[in-house]
C-alpha cells in the first residue's frame, strides 16, 4: 500500500474542502482587488496588500515545514500542477495553498498591527515590540490551535509523527510545538511592523532607501519587495528551518512523508 492509500485511509474523506479550496481563491481574489483599488487611489500599496502578495510568493515554504513537521495532507485535495513528489517536502502538494497562505496572513497580520499601533498610542512608554509580542504571539497563537485543530478534525492533514504535547482527534494528531513557533513569529513580525519613524516607515524600508525614492511606483515597488524579504526570511528562521534541522538530526521515518 502506497503513502497516499494510507493516507486517504487515515484521513478519510475531508469535511467541507470547499472552504479551503474555493473558499481561499475567492477571499484571496476579493483581497487582490482591492489592494488594486486601494493603490490606484492613494498611489501607495496598503499594508494588508504587501502582506498578500508577500505571503503568496512565500508559499513554498509550507512544503518544505510540513517534512520537517511530519505534515500529510489529504491526497484528495486537487494539486498544484507543477510541483510534485521532491526530496525534503511533503508528498501531496494542495493547489489551494499559496492563495490560503496570502488571504490568512494578509487578513491576520494587518488587524494585530493595527491593534498593537493602538496599544501604542493608548501606552506611548510601552515598547511597540513588547506590546506586539503581549498582544499578536497570545492571540496568534490561540486562533492557530483552533484552526490546526479543527483542520486535523475536519480530516484536511493530519501530523504522522508528534513530538511533545499533542491535541488528539479521530482524524489525527496536532503536536503543540508548531502553533507555538508561528505564535512566536507573529508577535516578532507584528512587531517589526509596528515599529515605525515619525513618517510611518517600517524599519525594513528605512534601510531599503524607501524614504529616498519620491512617490510613486519605484517607491512602491521598493516597499513591496523589501516587505517580501522581510517576510520570508523571518518565517524561515523562525518555522520552517528549525522544523527541518529538528527532523533532520532527531526525527525518523515516516510512511505519510518519507
Amino acid at each position: 500500500m502506497s503513502a497516499q492509500d494510507i493516507a486517504t485511509r487515515t484521513m478519510g474523506e475531508p469535511v467541507n474542502p470547499w472552504m479551503m479550496e474555493t473558499g481561499s481563491f475567492w477571499i484571496w481574489g476579493a483581497l487582490l482587488a482591492l489592494t488594486f483599488v486601494w493603490t490606484v487611489k492613494d498611489r501607495r500599496l496598503p499594508l494588508f496588500g504587501l502582506v498578500l502578495i508577500a505571503a503568496t510568493s512565500g508559499f513554498w515554504q509550507e512544503f518544505f515545514g510540513d517534512w520537517g513537521a511530519y505534515v500529510a495532507w489529504n491526497p484528495t485535495f486537487a494539486r498544484l500542477p507543477f510541483w510534485g513528489e521532491m526530496a525534503f517536502t511533503t508528498p501531496v502538494k494542495p493547489l489551494f495553498i499559496p492563495f490560503s497562505w496570502g488571504w490568512w496572513f494578509a487578513i491576520s497580520i494587518p488587524l494585530l498591527t493595527s491593534l498593537v499601533l493602538w496599544l501604542k498610542r493608548k501606552f506611548p512608554a510601552r515598547s511597540v515590540r513588547v506590546l506586539a509580542m503581549l498582544t499578536a504571539f497570545p492571540l496568534f497563537l490561540a486562533y492557530q490551535l483552533y484552526v490546526e485543530g479543527s483542520s486535523v478534525a475536519n480530516g484536511w492533514w493530519t501530523y504522522d509523527s508528534v513530538v511533545g504535547p499533542a491535541l488528539e482527534s479521530e482524524n489525527g494528531r496536532l503536536p503543540l510545538i508548531f502553533p507555538l513557533l508561528i505564535g512566536l513569529w507573529a508577535g516578532w513580525f507584528v512587531g517589526i511592523l509596528a515599529d515605525r519613524d515619525q513618517d510611518g516607515l517600517m524599519a525594513h524600508e528605512q534601510r531599503a532607501g524607501v524614504a529616498s525614492s519620491p512617490t510613486g511606483w519605484r517607491r512602491e515597488w521598493t516597499r513591496l519587495w523589501s516587505m517580501i524579504l522581510v517576510f520570508q526570511v523571518t518565517f524561515f528562521v523562525v518555522n520552517i528551518g528549525p522544523a527541518m534541522i529538528g527532523r533532520a538530526l532527531f526525527g525518523g521515518p515516516s510512511l505519510l512523508v518519507p
